[in-house]
């Protein structure tokens, strides 16, 4: 299964990680939405990038595997399936509304050819963050479900 999805990660407390392509990379209390994309078989599916995401016992490889090494926690994630290459235009969406403020510059976008300033992104708590993500997915016409739906 392929597709894309979000990671709802609380982090309770300030959070500061040394990442060699990005340098100190901080981190404020809140709750931050940190996009991805699984279009691969195997171990690089949907399920499989997910269930990876959600263990603490990982090699460290991706930036969000950083952050995700720290005292935090990942509350649920919300994720559509689909054959197209939508991450980047899920970014998109959360940069452009008014919930979210990007994250640190570079963060999840490294091989990013669209543009991106990040694909993490800090909610502001505003509106309930399920209910804005999930009017994201629809716009971009995916089926939101999440961690809760069974996929993991």
């Amino acid at each position: 299964m392929k597709g894309v999805y979000v990671l709802i990660i609380q982090v309770k407390k300030p959070v500061k990680v040394q990442i060699k392509s990005l340098g100190d990379t901080e981190f404020v209390p809140s709750v931050w939405a940190y996009v991805g994309s699984a279009m691969g078989t195997g171990s690089t599916s949907l399920k499989n990038r997910l269930r990876r995401h959600f263990r603490k016992e990982k090699t460290i490889y991706w930036h969000i595997d950083y952050l995700l090494n720290e005292d935090i926690e990942i509350e649920k994630a919300i994720w559509a399936q689909s054959e197209r290459h939508l991450e980047c235009d899920l970014a998109q969406s959360l940069a452009s509304n008014n919930e979210f403020n990007a994250g640190p510059k570079g963060f999840g976008a490294s091989d990013c050819k669209s543009g991106c300033i990040a694909h993490i992104f800090k909610h502001q708590n505003g509106k309930a963050i399920d209910d804005v993500l999930t009017g994201i997915f629809v716009g971009l016409d995916l089926q939101p479900q999440s961690t809760m739906d069974g996929i993991l």
